[in-house]
């Protein structure tokens, strides 16, 4: 299932679809939903949480739609869909703090 991104990743983030499906406790639906998403290019990871199939995929190669239809076409019906960019890594400076800690320019003096 770890797929990797098509093309250069740096050029794109991993986009997460948070599906909510009406059979998904059934473990028979669960396995063939996950077998059908995990058969699209650009799926990089999926689980199963909290009533919703959460989906990690590369924007590049797939859509929150074609994830949608490929539910659908098992027979399943999708209750709602959310999807978000990748949150970063908390260890990781957010753009606000790299911004914070770059040094301040100094405003050109035209008669120095």
């Amino acid at each position: 299932m770890k797929k990797e991104p098509a093309g250069d990743s740096s050029l794109s983030e991993t986009m997460v679809a948070r599906i909510e499906i009406n059979e998904l406790g059934d473990v028979a639906r669960q396995k063939e939903i996950t077998d059908a998403v995990e058969a699209l290019d650009g799926v990089i990871e999926m689980k199963i949480e909290k009533g919703a199939l959460h989906v990690s995929y590369d924007p590049l190669a797939t859509t929150e739609k074609k994830i949608e239809q490929t539910i659908r076409s098992t027979g399943t019906t999708v209750k709602a869909a959310v999807t978000d960019t990748e949150s970063a890594h908390p260890d990781l400076p957010t753009p606000t703090q790299i911004e914070h800690a770059l040094p301040k320019k100094t405003h050109d003096r035209k008669n120095a």
